[in-house]
């Protein structure tokens, strides 16, 4: 199939246009021409359509090739332009090539005519593309440049070495600097640190980009906090720049300054509270075993005297007598347990060891739920804050283990782990879906109590498989 071509002839001789013609549909062409004998047929023929090449003799009466080489130039349509000629001299050729002609034959060589128009047309194709994707890459600059002067954030491109070619409106309005200023400065110049290199750790070498944050110096010396992400690109030419975004979060470091400040704060009172509650209950679990104990113990001593010296009392007094007795033994072993419960004295004179297995002696007793204590581990250097919260944790977690689990058997074990300690609370429960948020007081509690000591709760559980509570406490 023949290939279509659009050609416009400056040419007066009838049978060399037909030889042009001839010569060309030998090539493969399907040629549709035009001749264009005068300067004004050929503007006019320019004007009317579209051409893929122009092909023309050197001397025409009352025009040339010289002067039609002109009007396709003034048109500013890039056309290829062949001359074809069988006087022109090699001098007069080389001017017309300087001019802007692309090419020049001989009437009495036309062997490469087919050969030339084809070149020249894809000549012709790759410059209307390449200066197409210059336009679309001039409108895409533009577009971006648009969007770079626009944006909240501070954007520099660098050379490597961190040179600054370019800065937009935000950076200069945040730094203070003119775009002139910026570009005899260093990126790093602008971040305070000792290490000219410490900007590139926010570019990662694989093409992404990593964020680091830094302190920036404005222009004036006024420090603010930035974070700082960079990625490395190559430009249209080859050279390789870095893009950074440098974006000012002094407002969030100060929120979060003020949420650890007041964290802090909440941390204190919490811990102020808690000692509070533990002092309260070591002073209400002593009035209650010593006053009330002592008090119930004194009642119990006046019955036993009066059970042994009233031998005369009817048996109806005795019995009443024996009553109240029983009565007050009860009194005696409740208090007792109350005391106990609020702040048993083994964690201040034994230790936590002892505490614990009391505590899980006491609960098999009350519950029927078999619930071991491993001791393993020396508490001796254990502070008495840590003791006292890893036994309400233990505490909690055992009236959780009664109240949801419905577990037959517990084990309760500390272990020492390196740098740390750890305490375990395992029951063989129904368990529960620790993917589900959960609120209940019981584990909030116990979350609460393990931060108030710098440990580390995790909570390991499934449906049907039990629950395994873990306090890592680190060793002081």
């Amino acid at each position: 199939m023949k290939t279509p071509l659009q050609l416009l002839i400056c040419e007066d001789t009838e049978s060399d246009v037909l030889l042009l013609v001839r010569e060309l549909e030998r090539a493969g062409y399907d040629v549709a021409y035009r001749c264009a004998l005068t300067a004004l047929d050929m503007k006019a023929a320019l004007q009317s359509q579209s051409w893929d090449i122009v092909i023309s003799d050197f001397n025409i009466p009352g025009f040339g090739g010289a002067e039609a080489l002109a009007i396709c130039k003034d048109s500013g349509i890039d056309i290829p332009f062949i001359l074809v000629s069988g006087v022109v001299g090699e001098e007069a050729a080389v001017g017309m090539m300087k001019k802007g002609a692309h090419d020049y034959l001989m009437k009495d060589n036309l062997v490469r005519l087919g050969e030339v128009v084809k070149r020249e047309m894809e000549e012709n194709q790759n410059r209307k593309e390449r200066k197409k994707a210059e336009e679309q890459l001039r409108a895409n600059e533009e577009k971006y440049r648009v969007i770079i002067n626009n944006s909240l954030f501070s954007i520099f491109l660098t050379k490597p070495g961190g040179l600054i070619q370019e800065a937009n409106r935000a950076a200069c309005d945040l730094f203070g600097y003119t775009q002139e200023e910026f570009r005899n400065l260093y990126l790093h110049k602008l971040l305070y640190h000792i290490d000219p290199l410490i900007v590139l750790k926010s570019v990662n070498p694989e093409g992404g980009s990593n964020r680091e944050e830094f302190i920036s110096i404005k222009k004036n010396g006024g420090l603010f906090h930035c974070e700082v992400s960079s990625i490395l690109f190559k430009d249209i030419n080859g050279e390789e720049l870095s893009c950074s975004m440098l974006a000012d979060i002094s407002q969030r470091k100060d929120a979060e300054q003020q949420l650890r400040d007041t964290n802090s704060e909440l941390k204190k009172l919490s811990n102020h509270l808690k000692n509070v509650r533990e002092d309260e209950r070591k002073y209400i679990s002593r009035e209650i075993h010593d006053q009330l104990g002592q008090l119930a113990s004194a009642i119990k001593m006046e019955l036993d005297w009066l059970n042994i010296h009233l031998v005369t009392a009817d048996e109806k007094a005795k019995s009443r007598i024996a009553r109240a007795l029983d009565t007050v033994t009860i009194m005696i072993d409740t208090t007792r347990k109350i005391a106990t419960s609020l702040r048993p004295s083994l964690i201040d004179e034994l230790g936590l060891n002892d505490s614990l297995k009391w505590q899980c002696a006491e609960f098999q007793n009350l519950n029927g739920i078999t619930c071991d204590f491993e001791e393993t581990f020396d508490d001796t250097d254990i502070a008495l804050e840590i003791k006292t919260e890893l036994f309400r944790i233990c505490q909690e977690s055992l009236t959780n283990v009664m109240r949801h689990a419905n577990a037959s058997h517990i084990q309760v074990s500390i272990k020492d782990i390196t740098d740390a300690f750890a305490l375990y609370i395992v029951d063989d429960g129904k368990g529960f879906d620790t993917s589900q948020k959960n609120s209940h007081l019981g584990l909030v509690g116990i979350r609460e109590r393990a931060h108030s000591i710098n440990g580390h709760l995790q909570i390991r559980s499934e449906p049907g498989k039990g629950t395994s509570i873990c306090v890592t406490v680190p060793k002081e």
